[in-house]
């Protein structure tokens, strides 16, 4: 119950608008030099997504059979061994996953990155909000530059589609 509260806590942090949280981060990242920092825009992009990775690593990780855990203690394998050899080559197609959907979701983002970098730490979105000026928009670059922005996660979700199936469809039948 306690467990599943949490968990609901920290997907509900996902509903508030990013709006609420701007002026704040923005000082923060002022005060400390994270300000048009590549480093700051990582861990920001990657705080944002952490209630969806929590979520859905919690969910892989608890629908693997208590079973195997139970046959790899009797086994003699210890805590480390437990995870490193057991729990985490059966939950590869959750982890898989779930990094491809946080890459997707940092890498749509557009609100963080026009508001806290310039040119020196700016990702590809910019670049592309930067062909739409007063005169009109520049539909060839436009065009160019958008499918450039979505080669990375075509190649990416083309190379790891098993994976993502297998991951997304984990403990989905039973």
């Amino acid at each position: 119950k306690r467990t599943k509260d949490v968990l609901l806590w920290m997907l509900s942090t996902k509903m508030m608008p990013a709006v609420g949280a701007l002026v704040p981060i923005y000082l923060i990242f002022r005060d400390t030099g994270m300000l048009d920092n590549r480093w700051g825009l990582l861990v920001v992009l990657g705080m944002g997504n952490l209630p969806i990775v929590v979520w859905m690593l919690y969910t892989y990780f608890k629908e693997i059979p208590k079973e195997i855990l139970e046959a790899a203690r009797m086994d003699g394998t210890n805590l480390g061994q437990e995870i490193l050899f057991v729990l985490l080559p059966m939950a590869v197609p959750g982890i898989a996953s779930t990094v491809l959907l946080n890459v997707i979701l940092a890498w749509n983002e557009a609100f963080w990155t026009l508001n806290l970098t310039t040119r020196a730490a700016a990702p590809l979105t910019m670049f592309i909000a930067a062909y739409s000026s007063p005169e009109g928009l520049f539909w060839a670059k436009l065009s160019a530059a958008s499918t450039l922005a979505i080669a990375p996660i075509l190649i990416i979700g083309w190379f790891s589609q098993r994976q993502l199936v297998r991951g997304l469809t984990f403990g989905a039948v039973k």
